[in-house]
């Protein structure tokens, strides 16, 4: 409309209007006009518009019962005079949108002036996101508003927007938004209003500054994921192919969209939920596997890809580069090692990475990447890096893996022969420890990763780091229960020996083996392991380490109740301990000869040999050795029915053990304090030693439990 004033042919104080172009709404009678002028009106006969925008909610909703209970709550506890505010966040695929709708579906009625909805796109295969004025522009039109009355500035679009709320009970859904900033303008400001944000970002400003509620969403339980895969099938197919479907949901990683669209190619193609699994296994091929094939929405690389593409060039390298750690848990010091830079720049870039849940942080310097996420950035790393800058970023990681377990190693057996490291120059931290505890708690700490680290070093020929790593954490896995991991790293250590084509090394592995077979009763198994490693050491002259294997065969003979032959094996092992001037070879080899001396009814040898390793042990500051020998002198008094000193010595071996956290040896001495008690009358101390130690070998689940187990019964 164009309004113009023209003086009248009667009066020269009189105007009239003279309007040309459309003219919408009324025209206004006015004398003389100066200064800016701006009408609002609102057409008589219409009625206040209701916008019912929500998308329709899924019909395949399950689960998310403490969720949908959180957001009821923060409905019904409103605070007077503010309007609620809710974020809903996580990563990629876990179902955001699709709770923000269910719940909002299902509140409709409390909010009877309407529900406002906006896809914002901040992680889109479009690549850009809705602006806070385009999205403002489409509330203010669904609030009735004609277009073309819409204001241009934003200040004035928030204005009227929050003009037109106030007082309404409006429900406002900020559906996959990028950031805080692209939110804050589209808040409702009426305390009668709520807002839910879903966003891959965990929007901690629209927390600290706007005092939003952050909810964020966790991956669903084994049972939760079975729930949703019979959304798609049906309870009788989950229920009847229960393994299988076990199984898709633990290679989906508990993802919601992972297992929709799994359990959609099995609805669409009737295909065995078995077949599926076999798809899904191989981590190279799993991300093509959860691809429907139609659709951006419903191929789990590209919705990925959209949180990938947000990020700058350093923490996007960051995010690839964890695609080459060997499993899904890295400490801070493990990624500053991977990607090359400093601890507080890695620790900056990781905050970006868990800020988008592209990363989570287990503690301050822990971090866990999803299984899918993990596989999505090995793509990308092959894709983006370099052959020589992936393989430059492996033998930082494999060099501090193996540095950091050889000094965890040093602390908690101070003694032990060594083997030759490789070079770390790439390795600018490692961890320290003051003690015993801090060494143990490390290790156990990094337990998965260490293992892990084992076969990626084998599978991408670091086979001198793969043999070196599983000899160092052999005393580790050997103190707190872990024998069968000793076992299986052993072996996948032997594939690497070999491809070196190094004896030595061969044979170091093979004694290893052959302790953790005899720990798990494996006797037969661990004799030829041990056997083939001696004659490896006799040939190439390693006279130390041949003393060590012989220690082992012998305990191996000694849990067969073969003590002579264990006798004969130490003996030799002694004179080769003393002319290396080894001194805590010749500790253990005394040891092992006194607990001999005693089994064969030698017991006043027993005492003195026991006696003279307990010496050395206390001279080396070798808790372990210590507790062995007075566990042997506590059996030694026991069979001189002397059972008071045999519980006394069990009791300060008992105390050692516990003091490292060497939970094997615990429960063993644990059995014997039971049988001194049993022999001296006190029948409730007896019980009570034998179910403690029951309970840890059930723990650790050794076959000494079954006998322990019988003894209980009787």
């Amino acid at each position: 409309m164009i309004a113009q004033t023209s003086p009248s042919a009667e009066s020269e104080d009189e105007s009239t209007n003279v309007l040309s172009g459309t003219v919408h709404g009324p025209a206004i009678q006015a004398g003389t006009i100066s200064g800016d002028v701006q009408i609002h009106w609102q057409e008589a006969a219409s009625a206040p518009v209701v916008p019912r925008q929500l998308p329709p909610a899924t019909s395949r909703f399950t689960a998310r019962k403490a969720e949908l209970a959180a957001l009821s709550r923060a409905l019904s506890e409103r605070k007077p005079g503010l309007s609620a505010i809710y974020t809903i966040t996580g990563m990629a695929g876990i179902g955001k949108t699709t709770l923000a709708l269910h719940w909002a579906h299902s509140v409709a009625d409390r909010f009877p002036h309407g529900q406002l909805y906006v896809n914002l796109r901040g992680f889109d295969p479009s690549g850009t996101p809705v602006t806070p004025s385009q999205a403002l522009r489409g509330f203010i039109a669904a609030l009735g508003v004609r277009p073309d009355n819409i204001p241009f500035e934003i200040a004035d679009q928030i204005s009227l927007y929050r003009s037109l709320l106030d007082g309404r009970q409006v429900l406002v859904v900020l559906d996959n938004a990028l950031n805080t900033d692209q939110i804050r303008h589209l808040l409702p400001g009426s305390p009668t209003c709520m807002a839910i944000a879903t966003s891959r970002n965990k929007l901690g400003a629209l927390v600290a500054n706007d005092g939003a509620t952050p909810l964020a969403m966790k991956l669903l339980e084994q049972g939760e994921g079975a729930e949703l895969l019979a959304c798609y099938l049906s309870s009788e197919r989950v229920e009847h192919e229960r393994s299988a479907a076990a199984t898709l949901v633990e290679l989906c990683g508990m993802l919601p969209l992972a297992l929709s669209i799994v359990g959609a190619r099995a609805a669409i193609y009737n295909w065995p939920l078995e077949s599926l699994t076999d798809d899904l296994r191989s981590e190279r091929d799993r991300l093509y596997a959860l691809d429907l094939h139609d659709s951006e929405t419903t191929n789990i690389a590209s919705v990925f890809s959209w949180s990938y593409r947000n990020l700058a060039p350093e923490p996007a390298r960051i995010f690839r580069l964890l695609g080459l750690a060997p499993g899904p848990e890295i400490s801070l010091a493990g990624v500053s090692t991977l990607a090359g830079t400093p601890l507080p720049v890695t620790r900056r870039l990781l905050d970006v990475l868990v800020e988008a849940n592209l990363v989570s942080e287990l503690t301050r310097d822990r971090y866990r990447v999803h299984d899918l996420l993990r596989t999505f950035a090995a793509d990308q790393v092959e894709r983006d890096e370099s052959v020589q800058s992936r393989q430059e970023a492996m033998r930082r990681l494999h060099d501090f893996l193996l540095l950091a377990a050889d000094t965890a190693d040093r602390v908690i057996s101070p003694n032990r022969a060594r083997i030759e490291l490789l070079p770390a120059a790439g390795v600018s931290s490692k961890p320290k420890f003051s003690t015993y505890g801090e060494a143990v708690g490390w290790l156990e700490t990094e337990h998965t990763a260490l293992v892990e680290g084992i076969y990626h070093a084998l599978r991408n020929g670091f086979d001198s780091h793969a043999w070196r790593l599983a000899w160092t954490l052999g005393v580790y896995f050997d103190r707190r229960g872990h024998a069968f991991d000793r076992l299986r790293t052993g072996e996948a250590a032997l594939q690497a020996t070999s491809r070196l084509g190094d004896r030595e090394a061969e044979a170091l592995i093979r004694t290893s083996i052959g302790y953790a077979h005899a720990r798990i009763g494996h006797f037969a198994e661990a004799e030829e392991q041990l056997l083939q490693a001696l004659e490896a050491l006799r040939r190439i002259g390693s006279e130390v380490y041949e003393g060590n294997a012989l220690i082992a065969l012998a305990i191996v003979y000694e849990e067969q109740d073969r003590y002579g032959e264990a006798k004969g094996h130490l003996e030799r092992a002694i004179r080769l301990h003393e002319r290396h001037h080894d001194r805590a070879g010749q500790a253990h080899t005394l040891e092992n000869l006194g607990w001999c001396h005693a089994h064969l009814g030698e017991f006043q040898a027993a005492l003195r040999t026991c006696e003279a390793a307990l010496a050395l042990f206390r001279e080396l500051n070798d808790q372990d050795g210590q507790a062995d020998t007075l566990d042997s002198l506590g059996y030694t008094y026991a069979q001189l029915a002397q059972h008071e000193q045999a519980l006394g010595h069990y009791e300060s071996a008992l105390a050692l053990w516990r003091d490292m956290g060497n939970r094997y040896d615990e429960a063993d001495v644990l059995t014997r304090i039971g049988d001194s008690h049993a022999a001296l009358g006190a029948q409730e101390g007896a019980h009570e030693a034998w179910q403690q130690a029951l309970f840890i070998f059930d723990e650790l689940a050794q076959p000494d439990a079954e006998l322990l187990r019988a003894r209980l019964a009787r």
